[in-house]
């Protein structure tokens, strides 16, 4: 009697069978986990709401001045920033673009 070949995928399903028993038990465990310590101390509960009061008390009072996004602006740092975003996103895109059309051959 002549013995078959072992044949690949039989080596490759042991294989498979043991990554799912570990990721299997992996996730038991993991799961487990989760349940003892909610179990023992109960759901996380958000804090900010106990110390309301003390963080009410660090903000500035109200109608104070906040000028981050406010006018006056200065219009040659707005108009710098405009025309750099834009020259900046069409040159990139350009170079890319003409990169590409070289490296594929369309241009010469």
């Amino acid at each position: 009697a002549k013995q078959p070949k072992h044949h690949p995928t039989k080596k490759n399903n042991s294989t498979m069978t043991v990554l799912k028993n570990a990721v299997r038990t992996a996730s038991r465990a993991g799961s487990k986990r989760a349940m003892m310590s909610t179990e023992s101390t109960g759901p996380r509960m958000h804090k900010a709401k106990d110390a309301w009061k003390e963080i009410q008390a660090t903000r500035p009072p109200e109608g104070h001045p906040h000028l981050v996004f406010h006018p006056p602006y200065n219009k040659a740092t707005v108009a710098f920033g405009v025309l750099s975003v834009l020259t900046l996103g069409y040159g990139s895109m350009y170079s890319g673009m003409r990169h590409q059309q070289y490296k594929a051959g369309y241009w010469k």
